[in-house]
């Protein structure tokens, strides 16, 4: 884990930090009171893919919420062996440039073949008493069956 301590004595934490914080607490006390911060940019396939297939992007920038971090983490997905680590998912704002982007239908997935990440192009929630929509991680869950991106309900994003 990534220590705190700079974390601390700073006023702008890093994503990772951030994502480090949200986790910490989740494993300390079961929940997380930090409010969804922007992890980046859309990128540049994902607005074009948008764009051309006519689905509307909330935003410009991607969020995490500690609501959707706590559902990976949770007991039901580590008993199956689902759950992605906190290392892959703090590395994950950097990481999913390399990987893989496809689009089901409703969400974006972004994959190295051992892990998934799943990204709503508008996803409802409340931020400070308000309903706003955001570009939004979902969750993260291991990738049982490595054909899965085969089927014809995903379309590969380039």
């Amino acid at each position: 884990m990534i220590c705190l301590r700079k974390y601390m004595e700073s006023d702008k934490p890093t994503i990772e930090e951030q994502i480090t914080a949200v986790l910490i607490d989740i494993e300390q006390k079961g929940f997380s009171a930090i409010q969804p911060f922007s992890i980046g940019d859309v990128e540049l396939r994902m607005k074009h893919f948008a764009q051309n297939n006519g689905i509307a992007l909330a935003c410009e920038q991607l969020y995490m919420s500690a609501k959707q971090l706590q559902h990976c983490m949770r007991a039901s997905k580590g008993a199956k062996g689902l759950v992605v680590s906190a290392e892959e998912l703090v590395r994950f704002p950097k990481s999913r440039f390399k990987m893989d982007l496809y689009y089901d239908g409703e969400c974006f997935i972004y994959t190295d073949e051992v892990s998934k990440f799943i990204i709503h192009p508008n996803y409802k929630m409340k931020v400070n008493r308000e309903q706003v929509k955001l570009v939004n991680f979902i969750t993260a869950t291991r990738v049982k069956d490595p054909m899965e991106f085969t089927l014809p309900k995903y379309k590969k994003v380039k």
